[in-house]
């Protein structure tokens, strides 16, 4: 598989030049990664096909392509608790999600599936941690720079 990716970066050189190539060839690795470590059965019960997150070259958690598509509306509540939400079809990615931040509970709704994350220690240890870290939509950004004083609030009473 090392030979496979050395043959595919000799031939396609100027994938680096673009968002677009920098993320093809980041979710490439990682995908080789994981039947690497899935050959070395260092991961147990886990769908490669579902990896939501990924370590960058910086070293930074950021979100996978996968999850990106996967996830259709994300929610932030006062409570304070935050909410993604997907297709049916796409659980299973909302699944792995939970199961990487360690965090969070899945449950069937209308025509889709939710992963809700509630709590202030969960949100600060793992959202945050996150989300921070991720380039957001303007939109969405706003809302959750909004979201983020609240937990951040409340974090600070307890």
């Amino acid at each position: 598989m090392i030979r496979v990716l050395e043959k595919f970066e000799d031939r396609f050189p100027d994938l680096d030049e673009s968002r677009e190539g920098q993320i093809f060839k980041g979710d490439l690795r990682n995908a080789f990664n994981d039947v690497i470590r899935c050959q070395r059965d260092e991961i147990r019960d886990y769908d490669v096909d579902y990896r939501p997150l990924k370590l960058t070259d910086d070293n930074i958690l950021a979100m996978t392509q996968t999850f990106m598509s996967a996830v259709q509306k994300v929610d932030f509540d006062d409570k304070p608790s935050i909410r993604f939400y997907a297709g049916i079809d796409h659980g299973r990615v909302l699944e792995a999600l939970k199961n990487e931040l360690g965090v969070g509970v899945t449950y069937e709704h209308d025509d889709g599936v939710v992963l809700e994350i509630c709590g202030v220690r969960d949100c600060v240890s793992s959202v945050l941690t996150l989300m921070d870290k991720y380039r957001l939509h303007p939109s969405v950004r706003s809302k959750y720079l909004t979201w983020r004083l609240n937990v951040i609030e409340a974090y600070k009473k307890q």
